[in-house]
């Protein structure tokens, strides 16, 4: 599986698992335990869960009963708005370890910025790290203002920032800015398509015309051409996947897009968000709590 190289030296699998939503959301079951366990039997190693999502018990049961040693993946976690803070992030950390049922996470993400508390909670992740419970530290959903503020006292820099990016809204200058800092960028949403957005697939990324005539001419799904367009651009993708078919079609490429239908995609900007905005997020974010 192709990998990227982070800024700190360590490597993760450019193709990620989403488990954001599988099921029911904030929700640990045997589906969820399932749908993992039949992912990693198709070959995922990067798998992206969260504190929030509910289901980080049913990512570390599926990940125990599939008989691969730990080291052989790459977890990701994230710490909510309602655990920020110095001493709230060290006891969210031990909570998600505890529901994993792991000694480490192979990336530790601030979920969303919360400005007011970024330092406090940074610091504390940097802790995580000194001491191997988080091996690599990152970002999600934050802005240029957030990053610019963090990097101001960070003694470890961010090594990556997960973002709503699609076709439909690329992101362009904060994808820019965040590899001139040396952060990889990750894509959560990849297709536009998540269930949260309440919009008819016809609205979003995945039917464009652009997008469908380049899956006709290369005789590949609409969202592995949306993939694509991010892999040879060098960012992380983790899309969510329940089905078999979809699985094993997000991992597969033969073909290589050219430079001008790369360009074509990226005209298809809207500046259009399918999820939350990280500039009207935060109230919002501290109404859902983590689920026990």
């Amino acid at each position: 599986m192709r990998t990227l190289k982070l800024c700190d030296g360590r490597s993760m699998p450019q193709i990620g698992f989403g488990t954001a939503a599988i099921g029911e959301f904030q929700q640990d079951n045997e589906f969820v335990k399932d749908t993992v366990l039949k992912a990693i039997e198709m070959g995922y190693r990067h798998i992206d869960t969260a504190a929030l999502y509910g289901n980080e018990r049913s990512v570390g049961q599926a990940i125990a009963e599939s008989g691969i040693p730990r080291k052989e993946f790459f977890v990701t976690t994230k710490v909510w708005d309602t655990q920020q803070g110095h001493e709230n992030t060290l006891q969210a950390m031990e909570e998600s370890l505890n529901r994993l049922n792991m000694d480490y996470v192979d990336l530790y993400l601030v979920h969303w910025p919360y400005p007011e508390k970024t330092q406090a909670t940074w610091q504390a992740m940097e802790q995580l790290h000194r001491e191997g419970r988080a091996r690599s530290l990152g970002l999600s959903n934050f802005r240029k203002s957030d990053i610019q503020q963090l990097m101001g006292f960070a003694e470890i820099k961010p090594v990556y920032n997960q973002l709503e990016l699609h076709p439909y809204l690329t992101q362009k200058a904060l994808v820019e800015y965040c590899e001139s800092k040396g952060m990889v960028v990750s894509c959560w949403s990849p297709l536009g398509s998540g269930s949260w957005s309440g919009v008819d697939n016809s609205e979003k990324p995945i039917s464009d015309p652009v997008i469908t005539k380049l899956a006709e001419k290369y005789g590949v799904s609409a969202g592995q051409i949306i993939l694509a367009w991010d892999l040879q651009q060098g960012r992380i993708v983790i899309p969510k996947a329940e089905s078999e078919k979809h699985m094993k079609g997000n991992l597969n490429y033969g073909f290589t897009l050219t430079d001008e239908e790369l360009t074509a995609i990226d005209n298809l900007n809207k500046n259009h968000r399918f999820g939350d905005d990280p500039d009207t997020a935060t109230e919002s974010n501290l109404s859902r709590p983590v689920p026990n």
